[in-house]
């Protein structure tokens, strides 16, 4: 195996780890004067300061990773992620968010919040349906206990049909 294919002389998502780092900070000083509350009574500022948070990570988190998780691979033990696998994990996670935002008023939490699992499950290959199944109804009961019973958000549990 050449030197030439290792991932740690890729350095083309440098900029994109800077970019997000910059983005992030930039956006936490921009709401720096906003009152961000608190998670149960939650202010103007805390999804931009919660955002920009998770910006500077992401931008940390693809420093550190140096394009590893992205690069294709020859070595059949440390198989990397090629550019239409990355395609495919993007179309069905952002699919299960925009399915999940469709379906949680007709529907309900616990059948949107499967719904949701369900689908991006499909966007690792290889995902037994058996352990799709079960972590989709863990999760959908665990949102709606903790989402609509815990902390008694008023989000809709039950489906249009049966109020």
């Amino acid at each position: 195996m050449s030197n030439a294919s290792q991932p740690s002389s890729d350095r083309t998502n440098r900029p994109l780890a800077a970019f997000c780092i910059v983005v992030g900070l930039g956006a936490l000083w921009v709401s720096r004067n906003y009152d961000a509350g608190t998670v149960i009574s939650m202010g103007p500022g805390f999804f931009p300061k919660a955002v920009a948070g998770l910006l500077i990570f992401l931008g940390i988190i693809v420093f550190l990773v140096n394009g590893r998780d992205v690069e294709p691979s020859e070595d059949p033990e440390q198989p990397g992620i090629g550019l239409l696998s990355l395609g495919r994990i993007l179309l069905f996670v952002v699919g299960s968010v925009v399915l999940f935002g469709m379906t949680l008023h007709p529907l309900g939490l616990p059948v949107a919040t499967f719904l949701m699992v369900a689908l991006a499950s499909a966007a690792r290959s290889g995902a037994r349906p058996v352990t799709v199944i079960l972590t989709a109804l863990v999760l959908a009961v665990i949102a709606t206990l903790l989402f609509a019973f815990a902390l008694q958000l008023q989000i809709p549990v039950y489906p249009e049909l049966l109020k």
